[in-house]
């Protein structure tokens, strides 16, 4: 075999490799844009339509006593900011939360 038959062998080889390639490229476009428009049909259903509830009117609050509070190296003036701070962060009032002790970590 000559040199220049093999050259035209392997050129041809190359191309069909390339050609193969390309056509794996164009269908894997393909299989994506049927896939994404298929996406897009089923998300188009009409949202469901929002029921609207009356909110029961709030009963009135109970003042509830927690009792004594065990306060454990800490003053009472820091301790009424720790409470004010948690009642104030979790938006509970003060008077709904029960605070069985207050601990200084050190």
């Amino acid at each position: 075999m000559s040199a220049g038959r093999a050259l035209i062998i392997a050129v041809s080889g190359f191309m069909i490799v390339f050609l193969m390639l390309c056509l794996l490229w164009f269908i894997m476009v393909l299989i994506n844009k049927v896939t994404t428009s298929l996406e897009k049909g089923t998300k188009t259903e009409a949202p469901a339509p929002e029921v609207k509830v009356k909110p029961e009117p709030a009963k009135p609050q109970e003042a509830v006593f927690g009792g004594e509070i065990a306060l454990y190296d800490v003053d009472e003036k820091t301790a009424a900011c720790i409470m004010a701070i948690v009642s104030d962060e979790t938006k509970i009032p003060l008077s709904q939360l029960v605070f069985k002790s207050i601990r200084a970590l050190s």
